[in-house]
């Protein structure tokens, strides 16, 4: 009889000796992921810091080129540009052509 006792502790011995090491290693696995998670996030807000200052780089740049487009595109300053530097004058009499 004192063997079947024995036995029975060795055997719950084992149980709860292989659920600790089956809950450890679930928790370590879980902690090393969990670093891997923090890792990766930290890296992701890093890039997203860099994206942002290029998008604010670059609308910036898109106001400046807006502006440069709407000082160049006026028809004041085509007339001028066409004038001064192309030579052309508007004609004196402007007809219809037909063919």
């Amino acid at each position: 009889m004192a063997k079947v006792k024995s036995r029975g502790l060795q055997k719950e011995r084992w149980l709860w000796s292989s659920l600790f090491f089956l809950l450890l290693t679930i928790t370590a696995w879980t902690g090393l992921s969990l670093v891997d998670v923090v890792h990766e996030t930290r890296g992701l807000y890093g890039d997203l810091g860099n994206i942002q200052k290029e998008q604010d780089f670059l609308l910036n740049e898109l106001s400046r080129l807006t502006l440069e487009q709407g000082a160049l595109g006026s028809m004041q300053n085509i007339e001028a540009v066409a004038v001064s530097e192309l030579d052309m004058l508007f004609p004196d009499r402007v007809e219809q052509v037909l063919e």
